[in-house]
């Protein structure tokens, strides 16, 4: 590893036991599991591939599958982070969750199977499964992260400040990593080798990821720097009748939807 990437390496570190630190003090992983978990493998797979660098080599094979494997890790795990987030948001509406959460396996199973395609036969075949899974579920939860920043306002959504935080970095990150590694997927596949030198590109590659994963992280940081606010169990709500008349016509829209997808869904 040179001085760069190993100044990339520390600070990648620094801000993952910072956010760690962050995420245990506020408990987070009450409200916030398999973000708070994300978080903590973060950390843990820093510190593992530096091991794994320093006794192998950076440019070993061992080396290379203990990156990718990080890679698949993480994905699952941002997924994961992202579904949690539209849970919070739609529990409210149990009828548009259940078909929400279908939808979203649906999804996911469809781009393992397409990366699987896409990549066979070609070479640094591990390494293009990798990237365009990761670039097709990006493109999932950017848009799922999107609307929910969209409309939360509108529909008066339940995310709190931290929560929105939280999507707003799990929201640059996908939209950055779509980016990058669609770029250099094409490069892996020969699209692009008239354009870029293979390790230049790659090196590239790697300062661009990093760096966006420093800024998320910094995100979530100043998001968890106060304490979380209590959680209301049970919030006081006015009567039916006076919240109906309040209520716009479009909210009135989303719950009759509601209730048909509920009776639709049900088991």
């Amino acid at each position: 590893m040179n001085h760069s990437e190993i100044l990339q390496y520390w600070l990648t570190l620094g801000c993952a036991i910072t956010l760690c630190a962050f995420v245990f003090a506020r408990r987070l992983h009450r409200s916030l599991f398999f973000f708070s978990t994300y978080a903590y493998l973060l950390l843990a797979s820093t510190a593992c591939l530096w091991i794994v660098y320093e006794h192998f080599g950076f440019h070993s094979l061992i080396s290379y599958y203990a990156y990718w494997a990080s890679v698949f890790v993480f994905l699952a795990a941002r997924t994961a982070a992202v579904a949690e987030l539209c849970l919070h948001v739609l529990r409210a509406y149990r009828g548009i969750w259940n078909l929400a959460w279908r939808a979203l396996s649906v999804l996911v199973l469809l781009f393992l199977v397409h990366a699987a395609f896409d990549s066979w036969g070609q070479t640094n075949r591990l390494a293009l499964y990798g990237l365009i899974l990761e670039r097709d579920l990006d493109m999932v939860s950017v848009a799922i992260l999107a609307i929910l920043l969209l409309i939360r306002n509108y529909y008066g959504l339940a995310l709190s400040h931290v929560q929105k935080n939280i999507a707003f970095g799990l929201l640059f990150l996908g939209s950055t990593r779509i980016i990058n590694n669609t770029i250099l997927r094409n490069l892996f596949a020969g699209r692009l080798s008239s354009w870029f030198q293979v390790e230049s590109a790659t090196d590239l590659w790697s300062v661009i990821d990093i760096y966006s994963l420093l800024i998320s992280t910094g995100i979530w940081c100043f998001a968890l720097r106060k304490s979380l606010p209590e959680a209301i169990v049970k919030p006081a709500l006015l009567p039916a009748e006076i919240y109906r008349e309040m209520s716009p016509a479009i909210n009135v829209r989303l719950s009759a939807f509601n209730d048909r997808l509920a009776r639709l869904l049900k088991p």
